[in-house]
Formats: C-alpha cells, structure tokens, sequence
C-alpha cells in the first residue's frame, strides 16, 4: 500500500476526476507545446512493437525534444522521469550521475544507447559519466524501467534509455524541401551553445541530407549552497565548481529512397569534448594544488548503417543495422608541477561494432491478430586503457579485452476478443564471452530471459495490465580476471567462477484515457505501476581474511587480499504514478515515485537510497504563440538505514531531510520575418529559489549539492 504521504494525492485525483476540475497531465506530454493531445505517446523500446505508452505492461517515459530545454545534457533532463535519480556529482557534462530503479553510472546495469549503439558511460575508470550525446540533436528518449532483457540482450538490470537522433526534415521550415536551422543558447550558470543545420527534404526525390555543426562552452559552475574546499585553491570560491569544457560536435546523415518499400540511412556522429577539469570528475570539487588542473579529451565517433524493407507484404517488415563506434577519455598532466609530481596519461578506450537484423510479420489466424518479431543481435567489444605515470606504463591485468555477444529473440503481440485482450509473449537466449588478452582461455556462458504481458480493457479508456519480464548481467573482464594490487585497499585475485546477476520482476497496474470528457479537444490519462522483484547474485568485491595481508607492491600496501564474487540478493519494489489532464490552452501534470531496494539477509538499503519523489507541472497559453511553464519536484524525507556512515573516525548522518526544486519557462513563437519561419525563444530558470539537491544516498555534509540558480535564453529559428 501507498505510504501515508501520498494519500491526499489519491483523494485529490479523485476530486479532479468528478468534479472536472483541471486535473493532471502526463508529465513528458504537457511541457512540449509542439506534442498534440490527439497524439499519445508512443513506446517502441518496451517490446520492440509500436505501441501506445498508456497500453504498455511496464513502466516506460517518452520525452521529446521539448524537455530537453535549458538543460546542458540528458542526464539533466532525465531528472524529471519517475524511477530515474540525478545527482551525487558536481554537475560537469563530463561526469554526471544518473540511476535507473537504483542501478546506472557504472556501464554494467543500465543500457544506454544511441540510434541503437551502446554507450559505455564511465569508459572502465569509474571517474567520468556521460552519454556523450547533443540534446538538439535528439527527436525522442525512451526510458523503460525495470529487468527488461528480450529486445536489448544483457545489462538491463535497471533498464533501457535509448536516444533517437532527427532526420533533415526536423530541422525544415514548416512546408520547405530545404532550408538552413539555427540556435543560439545562454545559460548564466556559465554555459553557452549555437549550431547550426542544412536540410535538404524534397518529397519527390529519393534522397534526404542533413549536415549538423554544433559548438558549445561551460567554465565553473555555481552551487546551489556554499561548501569547504579541501584543496583550499587561491581564487575559487566556496560555492564553485572548478571546471572548464569545449564541445564541438559534427552530424552528418543521407537517407536513400528505393523503390518497392526500401530505404537506407547512412549516419556519422562525431562528438569531442575538451576540458580542464579535476581528475575524478564526478567525485573531486577541485583539483589538489600539488598537481595541478587535468587536461583531457572525450570522444565518441559513431558511423551507423541502417536498411529496411517494407513491400506490401504483412509477412516482411525488415530491418538491418550495421555500426561501428569508438570512444576514449585521453586526460594527463601536461606539465611538471615545481613540486615534483611525475608526468601523467592516462587513456581509457572503448572500440565496438555490431549488427541487429530483425523482421515483423503481420498475420490473422483463428480469429487472433499477431505482430511477431524474429531478431538476431551481434555486437563485438574491445576495451582497453593504458596509464603512464612518468614515463612507466601500468599493467591492467583485465586489459586489454574482447567481449563478444549474440542473441536471438522472439516477440509475439496477440490481439483477442475484438483486441480487448492484448498478449505479449516474448523469450531471448544469448551466449556471452568475455577473453582477456594476457588470460588463459575465456568465460563463457549464456542465459535464456522470458517475457509475459499482458493489457486487458475492463471499460471505454480503462485497462488493466501485468508483465513478468528477466534480465540478466554477465561478468565484466574486471570482476573475472583482476589480479594483483590495483589501488591501497586490495590485492586482488581472479575469480573466473562468477555467474551472471539476474533480476526477475513482476509488475502490475492500470491505465486511464478519456477524450472530449468535459470540453472539447480535452485529454484526460493516468497510468499507475507497481513493481516487485529479486536481483539475484549480485557481484561485488569482498576481502579475503584467510590468505592473510598482501606483501607491497611498487608505491601500493594493500590492506588485504580481495576478489569479486556473487554475495548478496537484492529485493526491489515500489511503483511509479502518472496523470493529467490537458485542454488546447492549458494542463496539470503529475508524478510520484517510491522505491526501496534492500539486501534481503541484512535489511541494508543497497546500492542506495532513494527518496519518495512527487512531480507537479503545470502550463498556460495566454496566447496561441505564447506559453507559461512551471514545474516543482519535492523529495519526501527518506527513510535510511543505516542511518549513518563512519569515515576517519567521525560519524556522518545521511541526508534525513525533504527539499523542493522549482522551475520556470516562457516559450514564445515570434512571427517576425526577420527571424525566418517557425522562429521561437525560450526563456527560463532551473532551481528557481537556488536549493541544494541532495540525493539520498548522500551525507548531509556533502559538496555534491547541485547546481544553483540557472536563468537560460534560447533563440532558435528556420530559414
């Protein structure tokens, strides 16, 4: 049952849902002027099958570019989707956190991806996070939460973001065949950006191009409170982030139109970021005075080839998709501080390429409508790092590495009882091996994962729905093969008997759509989801007390000897709640989350806390060009245990307190000439009463507060 907190928001649907009031709105929906209300978000993450969110069996967010506004990154923008946490970081680009149901940040239990290319998000060195990715650049965001393995093959513990980049006809003038696009952005908390686009869209034709050059800037970033730094540097003040980031990102994409239902899309991102920074970006306000700033570079490079072939046959639906992607994060010290400290490089690499073929058949039989899909997945990983620390190169003893992974799925879409009853069978079998280059042989395994859904309509707009779905993580190089003394806590010893985590989940609830209810055009939706499950095998490192205290090696005194091994089960449940309700000129949105993950022989919250989180937006168009947007989020006092953490003998009490963020935006349509066609300006503040965001998980006391008061300015336009 719901916590008592919660319980006046029930009773307040209900009043909205009688007296018709202006009630709520689906949170990803009402912020975008440019999203209809005759249009309801559409999923095809979830299942691989186009569907409606609202008659999804699970938990799934659909954003659009619109929320991507006045936000310096995705993750950023991710903060307003239920089930997904921000923060515990320092909010530079280069190192940013985020948790999906609990898990993320770490590579291994999040899928992330781009036009269907994974992102390993850290690049192995723990030190960074970030997607690499340009918010103008994407047209959607699907986040799907919870085990969810049958379309997107191992690692979706927490679950799938997958971003969606825009074609040429995006960036058109409203009936163009061709046109030039532009943006200017401003944001005061020290962020600036521009791009600029070509477009070439014509109807006739069977080609399409799009040619896409972004630049962007951010130095120190301001906190939303004052805190110690314990570098104590001259000139940086308590209530900054020391941080300096150069982006320039290249886009370039050509669609070719054949006859007879086909299409090719050839596709090459180009994404590098330079920066001065600290050398753990996430976790260091500041960088010691005795060495010095880090001067890095991140990159990814993605060449992408996409085919389908669509003829007039319900049999062939077919896709194919080639890639190959790079990334790196190549950071140093660029010069000999008078201190001595040694001469720095450190470059970490992520090199990849893959296919995924799948087809979709369309077919009646014994009075059932069936949409199956068949897919094959293919995806071939090498990582590596190479560290120099003045002139002497360190061993990784897990690198360098392959990965290798091939799956084979099946998903069924059965339609029953004139499609009231609507079934989703899916099943998934991958076979995984992970090769370390200076190790013996390889580890091999594979895993089966089933899916069962299922949406039934109960009445006109009410539908009831369920979903069992698994997932599972196989062992990275690291935990099977580390060897050796890697940091002043552990020697470590390899373990090649690991088995993978799997996570297997329930989830079950009920959704609401009403049109035309109360006015004319109005849209009236909720959408409420509990979830309950395991995770199971966890790995992690534990010490090794029986083999007694390591010998030194090199600089390092290991405390202890140490492997990764399976210890612990997770239990994971909760539910996530949206609603709203939109008319042509204004609507309510609303959200609220809870979640409790916790270890299941000790009771311990792991890997984190999490806050009750509730959502209220709400939007206004006093005028047909013009639109007010105002959106609060409000964590509810969390509920730790432990209560408190010892470090260095002094005792830190985790954050035990609720706090509020509120945020604010005009959007405007000109109809100036001068400005081009389907001109527009944005104006907003984020954190519009400067509070500190402290993520459960944190400490009172943290640095890692968030960023303060951020007023942005964007001028956008198309020529």
């Amino acid at each position: 049952p719901p916590p008592a907190r919660f319980k006046w928001i029930f009773l307040g649907m209900a009043v909205v849902l009688n007296l018709g009031a202006p009630g709520f709105v689906q949170a990803q929906a009402a912020a975008d002027d440019h999203q209809s209300a005759e249009l309801p978000a559409v999923t095809v993450l979830g299942t691989s099958l186009e569907m409606d969110v609202l008659k999804y069996p699970g938990s799934v967010t659909v954003l659009d570019s619109g929320e991507l506004d006045g936000r310096g990154t995705v993750i950023e923008a991710l903060g307003s989707v239920p089930g997904v946490e921000i923060g515990l970081d320092y909010g530079r680009s280069v190192g940013q956190s985020y948790r999906v149901r609990g898990f993320g940040s770490d590579d291994n239990h999040v899928i992330v991806q781009q036009d269907g290319v994974r992102r390993a998000t850290s690049l192995y060195s723990g030190m960074i996070s970030s997607f690499r990715t340009d918010n103008d650049l994407l047209k959607r965001i699907e986040v799907v939460k919870g085990a969810s393995a049958v379309s997107h093959g191992g690692g979706a513990i927490g679950g799938v973001i997958g971003m969606t980049t825009k074609d040429a006809e995006d960036f058109l003038p409203t009936g163009k065949e061709y046109g030039i696009a532009g943006k200017l952005g401003y944001q005061d908390n020290n962020f600036r950006e521009a791009y600029i686009a070509g477009a070439w869209a014509p109807q006739d034709k069977p080609l399409e191009l799009l040619a896409y050059v972004k630049r962007g800037s951010s130095g120190d970033y301001k906190l939303a409170r004052k805190v110690g730094h314990s570098a104590g540097i001259s000139g940086v003040s308590s209530d900054e982030v020391f941080n300096d980031e150069d982006l320039d990102v290249h886009f370039f994409k050509g669609t070719f139109k054949f006859g007879h239902g086909q299409r090719l899309t050839l596709s090459y991102y180009d994404y590098k970021e330079d920066v001065e920074t600290s050398w753990n970006a996430m976790n260091a306000l500041d960088y010691p005075v005795n060495y010095g700033p880090v001067f890095g570079t991140l990159s990814q490079r993605d060449s992408v080839a996409n085919y389908t072939l669509q003829p007039s046959s319900p049999w062939i639906d077919f896709s194919a998709t080639a890639y190959r992607a790079r990334a790196n994060y190549d950071r140093g010290y660029h010069h000999i501080m008078p201190s001595g400290y040694p001469y720095l490089t450190y470059d970490n690499q992520d090199k990849r390429y893959g296919l995924r073929l799948s087809n979709l058949m369309r077919f009646a039989a014994l009075g059932v409508k069936h949409r199956l899909r068949v897919g094959l997945d293919y995806e071939h990983r090498e990582e590596d790092a190479t560290y120099v620390l003045d002139g002497v190169p360190s061993d990784f003893t897990s690198l360098p590495n392959t990965y290798r992974d091939i799956g084979l799925y099946v998903q069924e879409e059965a339609s029953l009882l004139n499609e009231r009853l609507v079934l989703h069978l899916g099943g998934r079998y991958d076979r995984f091996t992970r090769k370390v280059d200076a190790v013996e042989g390889s580890y091999r395994d594979s895993h089966f994962s089933p899916r069962l859904g299922f949406s039934l309509n109960v009445a006109n707009g009410l539908h009831l729905l369920g979903n069992y779905s698994e997932s599972f993580r196989a062992p990275t190089p690291h935990e099977t093969s580390s060897s050796g003394a890697l940091n002043m806590m552990y020697h470590y010893v390899p373990n090649p008997n690991l088995k993978p985590e799997t996570a297997r989940e329930f989830e079950g609830g009920f959704s609401f759509e009403r049109k035309n209810l109360f006015a004319a055009q109005d849209r009236i939706h909720l959408k409420a989801m509990y979830f309950n499950g395991r995770i199971e095998d966890m790995i992690a490192v534990r010490a090794i007390p029986g083999m007694g205290t390591p010998p030194p090696s090199g600089s390092l005194t290991p405390g202890s000897y140490a492997h990764y091994e399976n210890v612990s089960k997770v239990k994971r449940k909760g539910y996530e709640l949206a609603a709203g309700y939109q008319t042509r000129n204004a609507g309510v949105d609303l959200s609220c989350e809870h979640l409790k993950m916790y270890d299941t022989e000790t009771d311990v919250l792991t890997p984190g806390a999490f806050a009750d989180k509730l959502r209220i937006a709400a939007h206004y168009k006093p005028l047909a060009n013009v639109m007010l947007q105002l959106d609060a989020s409000h964590w509810f006092k969390p509920r730790q245990n432990p209560k408190t953490t010892v470090s260095g003998g002094q005792t830190y009490w985790y954050v035990r307190d609720d706090f509020t963020q509120v945020n604010a935006r005009l959007r405007w349509m000109p109809e100036w000439s001068v400005l081009g066609r389907d001109a527009e300006v944005v104006f907003g503040v984020n954190n519009l009463f400067d509070k500190p965001y402290l993520t459960a998980r944190n400490v009172e006391t943290t640095t890692r507060v968030g960023k303060g008061r951020n007023i942005y300015l964007s001028l956008s336009a198309r020529f």
